[in-house]
């Protein structure tokens, strides 16, 4: 259930190494054998009545790149684009949409201004609150998948763009094709919609995990959030997650009832919870078990 290693780690070297991808997000090699650092091993001298201490090195080229083998080969940490990353074992799915194809996947580090912006662009839409605030933490800190002895935060997203150059207008128009074939659009394109798990490392509450999900305005009615709530629902079913939650204002109708026709049910609210324009509001609790 826990993405985190605990005790898994054969020596020193992995854990630092798990531990600084862990926090930065995206590594690449280099930064990595500049930042990692252990204990020589070796005993030295303090002045009188101050003992010994050990110094820190850079591990050697080869236990490094040993150690990232190891940490792949564990599903730890994956390679993409030449940086190291925390893995996330899910495959990528397309869904068919008015005027391009949307690909859900699972989140990089280069994904986070556009997860933060349509977050934001849900939130504004809908009073969401809990979105709003997640968008407010990713904005201050270093890494957008986090999986440590505290908690475990996993982002996947749906992306605009993700396919060869329009098939239909290179059809219409021979000259097109030919200078089109090989164009591809970028191979990020644009986050518009996004599925967030937050868990706590706790025995107690490491069964379940805060949700959030939206999707831009501009792809709503599309099915774009109801593919994004079955995969990542998969996901949760596959690291043993046992239920899913999240909390809405009581005016956000529309969020409500896009999760009742999900299948999520409504657990309680709690009265009065937030001051929206000056007005107080209900929050709903739903919840689902995938």
């Amino acid at each position: 259930m826990s993405m985190y290693p605990t005790g898994s780690f054969e020596d020193d070297v992995q854990r630092r190494v798990y531990e600084y991808v862990e926090r930065n997000g995206a590594v690449t090699p280099a930064e990595l054998a500049r930042s990692i650092e252990i204990d020589d091993g070796r005993a030295h001298s303090k002045p009188a009545r101050s003992g010994t201490y050990t110094e820190t090195v850079a591990p050697d080229p080869d236990e490094l790149q040993s150690c990232l083998e190891a940490l792949q080969a564990a599903g730890y940490l994956t390679e993409v684009d030449g940086k190291y990353r925390l893995a996330l074992s899910a495959t990528t799915t397309d869904i068919d949409c008015e005027d391009c194809v949307v690909t859900i996947r699972p989140a990089r580090e280069e994904d986070r201004d556009g997860v933060v912006e349509t977050m934001r662009t849900v939130a504004d839409d809908g009073a969401y609150v809990v979105a709003e605030t997640v968008a407010t933490e990713l904005e201050r800190e270093s890494a957008l998948v986090r999986a440590n002895e505290e908690r475990s935060r996993v982002f996947f997203v749906a992306v605009r763009g993700e396919r060869p150059a329009d098939e239909d207008a290179a059809e219409s128009d021979p000259a097109a094709d030919s200078s089109a074939s090989d164009a591809d659009v970028d191979s990020d394109g644009d986050v518009v919609g996004w599925l967030h798990f937050d868990a706590p490392e706790l025995p107690a509450l490491r069964h379940t995990a805060e949700v959030t999900v939206g999707v831009d305005t501009d792809v709503r009615r599309q099915g774009i959030g109801s593919e994004l709530l079955e995969y990542g629902l998969e996901w949760a079913t596959d690291a043993g997650y046992r239920k899913c939650y999240q909390n809405v204002p009581a005016t956000n109708e529309a969020a409500i009832e896009f999760l009742e026709d999900n299948g999520w049910q409504r657990e309680g609210e709690h009265e009065e919870q937030y001051r929206l324009d000056g007005e107080f509001v209900d929050e709903i609790m739903l919840a689902t078990w995938p």
